[in-house]
């Protein structure tokens, strides 16, 4: 018997974002520690503060470095040579998961795997590099939007850029100022990826075109293999639909069922895009925004007439998912898009952008729509919701195959598959090593 495939291991996790904070990456964290605690292995977890209550999440420690807060999303400050000594000091661990290495913090996790013979595996989950390019962007221009096509709202006088995107003539050179610092701080974000996961053992990417976007970045090929992510399928049902909230919230905001329901749900974020809503106006339909960000107080004036739910969990989300007609996924940076698994699971046909992440998750035509996201007046979008809200039946047959989907990715069956790349892995540094 293969000893390595059948025994528990022993994993330490470390991640660039902290538990206690709401995004894919600590939400891919707790449910692997879930599995882990199911399957009896033993873990510990380091990871920038704030740690969850008591310094433990499902029985493993948490250990917390120092962070500091950028755009919301607690970044850690901590040096390398403090983590790789943690890492060295402590419990030897089979192997290393280091989730969205970026910082110091992941770097070291890397170095320390190296310095201990032990496998590490990179998991690839935020396309840091494109939130570069649009934030140096922004920072010389003013103007949001995946490609500097939609000028900020706000703007007065005769160097302001209009609202149809059209810029005065003598302020276009400000604009290709901002282009070029965006590039700039794309490519140089981009080499420290790829200097990144190219020190892992193995890299895991959760799409297709995350795959091909670790190649240009200059990811060795050989290094990268597929796993996407985990569904809670009994928490995401659309037997929800018949839960007593969900169908309170679904009389309130369908006007007694005289209006079909499109809602958004995720973090209310400038790389989210969510702004595009704005192109609804007029649909007969109401808009529904779930969740909160640093862009909420923006988007409630330019979505007047939308209800904004903010920050839900657990049932509550659930139940807000099942309330809905429609789901909408507006951002064109995602990586993967974990939102539009859980309104699939939901029983939603889903609108998306044609990019990334979607683009694996969505079958045209069978489980959603998919929009240009270069349409700089978001019409393609305002006209796959306009199809979708004037026809029953087809909302019903996309939700069905949607369901059907996603019906076997679980978290448990994921996280399992994560565990025979653990297990490759220490094949793979065992023979490296020789």
């Amino acid at each position: 018997m293969n000893i390595i495939a059948s025994r528990p291991l022993r994993v330490l996790v470390v991640s660039e974002s902290s538990l206690e904070q709401t995004n894919g990456v600590s939400g891919s964290i707790r449910h692997i520690l879930d599995r882990f605690a199911e399957r009896g292995f033993d873990a510990r977890v380091i990871a920038p503060g704030p740690a969850p209550e008591g310094g433990a999440y499902a029985g493993y420690p948490v250990e917390e470095v120092p962070s500091f807060p950028i755009q919301r999303f607690n970044v850690a400050v901590t040096t390398k040579s403090s983590v790789i000594r943690d890492i060295l000091d402590g419990p030897r661990p089979d192997v290393i998961h280091v989730a969205a290495p970026i910082s110091k913090l992941g770097h070291a996790a890397l170095i320390a795997g190296d310095e201990l013979h032990v496998p590490t595996v990179a998991i690839y989950q935020t396309d840091v590099a494109q939130y570069a390019r649009r934030f140096a962007r922004e920072a010389v221009t003013g103007e949001k939007g995946v490609d500097g096509t939609a000028p900020a709202a706000g703007g007065t006088g005769d160097a302001a850029p209009k609202r149809d995107g059209a810029w005065p003539k003598h302020t276009k050179w400000l604009r290709r100022i901002g282009k070029a610092a965006g590039e700039q701080a794309e490519r140089i974000v981009a080499d420290r990826i790829a200097r990144m996961h190219n020190l892992a053992t193995m890299t895991l990417a959760p799409t297709e075109d995350a795959r091909g976007r670790l190649e240009t970045f200059g990811v060795e090929p050989e290094l990268i293999r597929l796993w996407g992510r985990g569904v809670d399928t009994a928490l995401f049902s659309p037997a929800r639909a018949d839960d007593p909230q969900a169908r309170a919230w679904h009389r309130e905001w369908s006007d007694d069922g005289r209006l079909p329901v499109v809602g958004y749900v995720g973090r209310l974020a400038p790389e989210k895009q969510v702004e595009r809503l704005a192109a609804l106006a007029g649909l007969p339909m109401r808009l529904v925004v779930v969740g909160g960000g640093v862009s909420e107080p923006e988007l409630r004036e330019r979505l007047p007439h939308a209800v904004f739910t903010g920050m839900l969990h657990g049932r509550d989300l659930a139940d807000a998912y099942a309330a809905l007609d429609v789901f909408v996924h507006t951002g064109a940076e995602e990586t993967f898009g974990q939102t539009i698994q859980e309104a699939m699971a939901s029983g939603l046909p889903v609108v998306a952008p044609a990019s990334g992440g979607p683009l694996d998750l969505v079958d045209e035509g069978a489980t959603g729509l998919l929009f240009d996201p270069r349409d700089e007046d978001d019409a393609d979008l305002r006209d796959r919701v306009d199809r979708l809200i004037g026809d029953g039946p087809l909302r019903r047959s996309m939700g069905a195959a949607g369901l059907e989907a996603v019906r076997e990715r679980t978290w448990p069956a994921m996280v399992d598959r994560l565990i025979d790349y653990y297990r490759l892995a220490m094949e793979l540094r065992m023979a490296q090593d020789g």
